[in-house]
């Protein structure tokens, strides 16, 4: 599914109006990829959610068969195991569908919040975009098509210094010429959030096109402050940070290869964050 969520159908008189003018899907799921930005849109899309689960029973029963999509706001307490607790979904949404939300993310897995072997638990929030179909007999299908990052809620939220991010500038001629192109680097920030060592993972090999974007990527990070912390004591650790250049929406071309993950997780002093586990793409409530 894209970001120009096409199965939504236009506005009209007849129930699908609300739903369309209420959620901007568009707009939306454009932050949907990045926890930060998630984090900042945060309120915003849990207004524009609430207004749009209020049509939802109309749209449903108009258009059977027809699917529309949610984004769902879920707050849950990761625990030292990995294992899930205390489920909140939306408290906008109708008593039927919560249930099923939180009986279906009460069995995901998750990589908990460690720092140098001691792990904790932590209160997250995520979104998840559904896709919703009616059937005839009354019920609704909903299958996930998407879930941002885990990011802080409750007073681990409060606890969370707001990082500063600065994006690399894409040389002119470059983007007029077509480039596309990821660069990830593993980044030491110090207690204080500034960059003190940069090491780039990929690409491993150099020429004048990506020396260019290195230039210019390494140039947004030493801008940058971006400060972590574990159970509210600010430490200094090693974070992974892609960068991607291009205007494709083709995902094949603006990928990170598998053994740059495997490259990050030999460094010892990697950053503490909570990650989802289980592959939850294509279940369903």
């Amino acid at each position: 599914m894209s970001d120009e969520a096409r199965s939504v159908p236009p506005s009209r008189g007849d129930g699908w109006g609300c739903v369309s003018r209420a959620f901007d899907f568009r707009a939306m799921w454009k932050g949907f990829g990045g926890s930060g930005a998630a984090m900042r849109s945060r309120a915003a899309a849990a207004l524009i959610g609430m207004l749009a689960i209020a049509c939802v029973p109309q749209a449903i029963a108009q258009d059977e068969g027809r699917s529309i999509l949610l984004q769902i706001d879920v707050e849950a307490t990761v625990q030292a195991d990995g294992s899930v607790a205390d489920v909140q979904p939306d408290p906008a949404l109708p008593a039927s569908m919560q249930a099923r939300v939180k009986r279906g993310v009460a069995t995901w897995r998750y990589t908990p919040l460690r720092w140098q072997g001691h792990a904790v638990p932590v209160r997250i929030a995520q979104q998840i975009k559904v896709e919703a179909t009616p059937h005839s007999e009354g019920a609704t299908a909903l299958r996930i098509v998407g879930v941002t990052s885990p990011a802080p809620a409750g007073a681990d939220a409060d606890r969370a210094a707001a990082p500063r991010w600065v994006p690399p500038r894409f040389p002119p001629d470059l983007a007029k010429a077509g480039v596309n192109a990821v660069l990830v680097y593993a980044v030491l920030f110090g207690e204080d959030g500034v960059p003190r060592e940069i090491q780039r993972m990929y690409p491993t090999t150099q020429d004048s096109t990506s020396e260019r974007l290195d230039k210019a990527s390494r140039k947004a990070l030493h801008q940058s402050v971006v400060p972590h912390a574990f159970r509210g004591v600010p430490i200094a650790c090693r974070a992974k940070v892609p960068f991607t250049f291009g205007s494709t929406r083709n995902p094949d071309l603006l990928h990170q290869p598998p053994e740059v993950d495997a490259l990050f997780e030999s460094y010892p002093d990697r950053c503490p964050e909570v990650r989802l586990e289980t592959p939850v793409v294509g279940m369903s409530f």
